[in-house]
């Protein structure tokens, strides 16, 4: 909470700073968390059926690379046989074709029952293809002409290939090359009598080797989600729970909240309506009693010079008892007056350049007096040359006026009352140190609180308004200024006042 102008406490915050009843429906964290859960849970169980597939994949892949090298053995051995056995061999080679493909077709057919082979090439030496079960491709330069001495077995992937019945459709082949050598040799390029390829479809065999562990990934992952979203469902559902007794407690402590602030807006509102009215009575009741006053002062001069000698040495005592009494109520009067002024910031200064040293010096000439009543001794020290500032004279006066004034007051008989003036930086300082009773630490805390005066034995001797000192540190501040003080009980007291030397002054001239 803080203090406005008037003094008076505020919270800082309306009712437009406080949350609204829809701010409190915005989406629930709560759901939010469970879905971005949900997904990332998803996510991970794709990207770990996704890997896991590929490697099943992979594997099938190899072992039916190894599984098609043996049958591709196996199935040239049975060619190569079956086309030797009908024809003779040539310049020491055990191999040659016939001339009737459809006899090599049958061949071809007989060994290769049962298998799932797409096309079967059949290579000369040369690479040229000298067999193929797709006529369009005999008399052409086959690929795998050059290669290993050794069989090989490799996945291609999809290929469009025309099959046994002449079919062309697209497949995923893992193609054999199957180098055959001349019995007895050592294999290498004078051995070799002929290179047979064959093109297997394996993607029947791969979709029913991958195929159970892809039901089983699915099922696991089905699975897997129906426990977490059962699981974030129980989190959601209790979450939403407490989430919805939250908003219950929230949306009684707002409204609490909101009857308190305009409970609150009320009170301030009729604090300032009477402080108001209290600165309205201040001001109307020093203008009446001034009036009165002004008369009671004339009266009291007239009496005072008993010009016809009717009054007694008593009577005219009485005369100089209600002067005295006047004088404090017209300085009362004057008190208030200024304090209204201050709290409704109407206290108006007269700014011309001053000589701080001459307003000091008239203070001191005036108040001498009053201090040698009380046997006290008023020392000063005051620097070379002029120290101007720009202030109210009137004003400046009346505040070193008071803090004399004061001074006085609550020392006791036969003491020093010390005033300097001095110049640091672009500040001008006065100081007045006074070796009086002093103020504790908890008084100094309200000293400058209109009324406030500190209840002890010697401070209820005299009398006073509590007003002075709060007056002299707005004139101060006015003046762009400032007035601390440093004091212990029982040890005096020193007030230092501080305000900024007016900017064409010549410091030059002024040494302390």
């Amino acid at each position: 909470m803080e203090p406005d102008n008037t003094g008076h406490a505020t919270t800082g915050i309306g009712h437009q700073d406080l949350p609204s009843e829809e701010s409190l429906g915005s989406a629930s964290p709560v759901k939010q968390f469970a879905l971005a859960s949900i997904l990332i849970v998803l996510g991970a169980l794709i990207a770990v059926n996704f890997v896991s597939s590929r490697v099943e994949r992979d594997s099938v892949i190899s072992r039916l690379e190894t599984e098609a090298l043996e049958s591709a053995r196996v199935s040239t051995f049975r060619i190569v046989e079956g086309i030797s056995q009908i024809t003779e061999p040539t310049a020491g080679r055990f191999l040659t074709l016939p001339d009737d493909t459809a006899v090599i077709d049958r061949i071809v057919l007989s060994a290769l029952v049962g298998q799932q082979v797409a096309r079967v090439d059949i290579l000369g030496t040369s690479g040229e293809i000298l067999y193929s079960t797709d006529p369009y491709y005999i008399g052409n330069d086959s690929e795998y002409r050059r290669g290993p001495t050794y069989a090989t077995s490799e996945y291609v992937g999809a290929a469009a290939i025309s099959g046994l019945d002449g079919q062309t459709s697209l497949i995923e082949a893992v193609i054999s090359r199957i180098p055959v050598y001349t019995e007895g040799s050592i294999p290498g390029t004078d051995s070799l009598e002929t290179i047979v390829v064959i093109y297997r479809d394996v993607a029947s065999a791969i979709d029913a080797a991958t195929g159970a562990g892809a039901r089983f990934r699915l099922g696991m992952t089905m699975g897997v989600m129906a426990i977490v979203f059962a699981s974030l469902m129980i989190v959601v559902m209790r979450g939403h729970r407490a989430q919805t007794e939250s908003r219950k407690k929230l949306r009684e402590l707002l409204v609490h909240e909101h009857i308190l602030v305009s409970e609150l807006d009320q009170r301030n509102a009729d604090l300032r309506s009477a402080d108001e009215a209290r600165l309205r009575l201040l001001s109307v009741v020093t203008h009446e009693l001034g009036n009165p006053l002004t008369s009671i002062s004339a009266f009291i001069s007239i009496l005072s010079k008993n010009r016809d000698g009717n009054f007694s040495d008593r009577e005219i005592r009485m005369v100089a008892a209600i002067g005295r009494s006047e004088v404090q109520m017209r300085l009362l009067l004057d008190d208030l007056v200024d304090l209204s002024r201050v709290e409704a910031n109407e206290l108006e200064l007269s700014i011309a350049p001053v000589d701080i040293t001459d307003v000091v010096k008239g203070v001191v000439e005036s108040m001498t007096p009053v201090a040698d009543e009380k046997s006290q001794t008023i020392s000063t020290v005051f620097p070379n040359g002029v120290v101007s500032v720009d202030g109210d004279r009137a004003r400046l006066d009346q505040v070193i006026t008071n803090l004399v004034s004061n001074a006085t007051k609550y020392s006791p008989a036969n003491t020093e009352i010390k005033i300097s003036v001095s110049v640091e930086s672009s500040l001008c300082v006065i100081e007045l140190t006074d070796q009086g009773i002093g103020i504790s630490r908890e008084d100094q805390k309200k000293l400058f609180t209109p009324f406030f005066r500190a209840d002890n034995a010697q401070t209820r001797e005299v009398h006073g308004t509590g007003l002075g000192l709060v007056i002299c540190k707005q004139i101060i501040e006015l003046h762009g200024g400032k007035m601390t003080l440093g004091s212990a009980q029982g040890s005096g007291t020193t007030f230092r006042v501080e305000i900024p030397v007016a900017e064409n002054d010549d410091q030059s001239t002024i040494a302390a």
